[in-house]
């Protein structure tokens, strides 16, 4: 066990894939967490907004102590706005996870890489080869299986939005300065989006059960270990040659919609997902 380990620490490589396949256990864990959710009195805006303030709340304490260079003010606007997609994106996930089965939902969430070359070309003017559109287009025929038009259901409409928020953050994450720090953008993301996520939580806001409580809490640590373990990840290792462990999450999602929900994808969940994924490899090979 020992010799396995230091052969672990030497390959980064392989430890750096090996966390990443950790992170998408840990991350679908979070999906079957919010899927409970969704069961309960719980809103999807109520979920956000108190997923937002445990996790801000929780980051606060590291923050402060960060020197006032590295507190992120000066972005603060792109901080805002990522705020808020995230916001339009947790509630679009909360939603898809009620109403698709979770190896669905997340097919379809694989969306955002193929999202985010054209929108870095709209966004931020970078130069992007035609041939990368084509291989999106692919890519989205690929998201057209898995949601089966002739079964198309409204919450296919809501993943995609998932998808495009996701794609529009990682843009703007390129707008922020060399040497930020990672944890002044996690939590400032998600501080500055607080006021808006509880002025659309409180109309329609439920009591929430002590067992309630033990699933946001879950789901919000799940997600603050996720990032974590991938900002080590690929700091590890180049994204290129890692990236692709992240397909992990489908195989995982599927087997716990089997075992907890018993949702048994069709055919064309499995040919959809194996298109986005080519089309994601192709679009990484054409950069």
């Amino acid at each position: 066990m020992q010799r396995m380990m230091g052969r672990l620490v030497a390959d980064r490589q392989m430890l750096a894939i090996l966390l990443l396949v950790l992170g998408n256990l840990m991350i679908s864990f979070g999906d079957v967490l919010v899927k409970l959710l969704g069961q309960t009195e719980v809103t999807p805006y109520q979920y956000v907004a108190l997923r937002f303030l445990m996790t801000s709340a929780l980051l606060l304490p590291f923050w402060w102590r960060l020197p006032r260079e590295k507190k992120g003010w000066g972005q603060w606007k792109i901080h805002l706005l990522r705020g808020h997609l995230l916001l339009m994106g947790s509630v679009c996930v909360f939603i898809s996870l009620i109403y698709l089965p979770l190896a669905t939902a997340n097919a379809v969430f694989y969306a955002a890489p193929l999202m985010t070359l054209p929108l870095a070309a709209l966004i931020s003017k970078e130069q992007v080869r035609l041939a990368t559109y084509g291989v999106s287009l692919f890519g989205f025929g690929g998201i057209l299986i898995v949601l089966n038009p002739a079964e198309w259901h409204w919450a296919g409409w809501v993943a995609l939005l998932t998808a495009f928020s996701m794609a529009a953050s990682n843009v703007l994450v390129r707008r922020l300065p060399q040497g930020r720090s990672v944890l002044a953008t996690l939590f400032l993301t998600q501080a500055l989006a607080i006021p808006v996520s509880f002025a659309l939580a409180l109309p329609d806001w439920q009591p929430v059960a002590g067992e309630v409580w033990l699933l946001l809490i879950g789901a919000s640590l799940v997600g603050i270990i996720y990032q974590g373990i991938c900002i080590l990840a690929y700091a590890m290792a180049d994204a290129s040659k890692i990236a692709a462990s992240e397909y992990s999450g489908l195989i995982f999602v599927t087997l716990m919609g089997m075992v907890l929900f018993a949702e048994f994808p069709d055919l064309n969940v499995y040919l959809g997902a194996a298109v986005v994924i080519i089309a994601i490899g192709l679009q990484r090979r054409l950069r």
